[in-house]
């Protein structure tokens, strides 16, 4: 009787131990990708932009491969539009030949790091190295240079947000955040995108959730049917007051 009740005590320590080492892991993951996003905003950083034009951004960071990058193009070639593509290095030298096709089709470039490292962490050689690496990328795989710059998982500060303008870069985040790598559900995705819709969005989508691609005709068509025009950060950009 002692013994089974030894046992039983075991078996509800062991629970206990594994849900909440289970229960540490989603709060390490769920730092690791949306952080950034709760952090006060940094001054200089564009979150959206201030206009009177009814126009979005469409804007996808591209870090895990391949993800549904192909499909995503075709989407966009269907509707007629371009986006803006945040590029990991890493991600580039494993994919050239879709990381060539993106620009093919007129979609814009920016860098979203070389390594997809927490850059806000890194000491200053260690930054440049970063940023030096994912700028031969470009270069090598490509033939271009961007000057847009999207911090991985969203993360910035006055820090790096100075570093990256010394180096010629515009530093780009979202105002609408769908959530989509969590795959919430294609209606959830569409719905939190259409209700937080506004002039200037800036609208941030992941190319490996595969229910964001599933979401992406409806988004279009009822962003459209709202008059939003959809375009690349740049040309959003140029619609703004001042």
């Amino acid at each position: 009787m002692h013994r089974d009740r030894r046992i039983k005590k075991r078996k509800q320590r062991f629970l206990i131990f594994l849900a909440v080492t289970i229960l540490l892991l989603l709060l390490i993951l769920h730092r690791q990708i949306v952080q950034g996003v709760f952090s006060p905003t940094t001054k200089g950083v564009y979150y959206q932009i201030e206009t009177e034009e009814k126009a979005v951004a469409f804007t996808f960071d591209v870090v895990w491969e391949p993800g549904e990058t192909g499909r995503i193009l075709d989407i966009l070639d269907r509707y007629k539009i371009q986006a803006t593509f945040f590029l990991t290095g890493t991600w580039v030298r494993n994919n050239p030949d879709l990381a060539r096709e993106i620009v093919l089709r007129g979609h814009e470039i920016g860098h979203h790091g070389y390594s997809h490292k927490r850059l806000t962490e890194l000491e200053e050689k260690a930054l440049t190295e970063e940023f030096a690496l994912m700028e031969e990328t470009l270069r090598e795989e490509l033939q271009i240079r961007t000057v847009l710059f999207r911090p991985p998982y969203g993360e910035v500060d006055q820090r790096l947000f100075n570093f990256a303008s010394e180096q010629g870069f515009t530093t780009v985040l979202w105002s609408i955040d769908p959530h989509d790598w969590l795959n919430p559900g294609v209606d959830k995705i569409i719905s939190r995108v259409l209700k937080k819709a506004h002039n200037g969005a800036i609208i941030l989508f992941h190319t490996n959730a595969t229910q964001a691609v599933d979401a992406l005709p409806v988004i279009i068509q009822s962003l459209k049917m709202k008059g939003y025009q959809i375009m690349p950060f740049t040309k959003l950009l140029t619609t703004g007051k001042g």
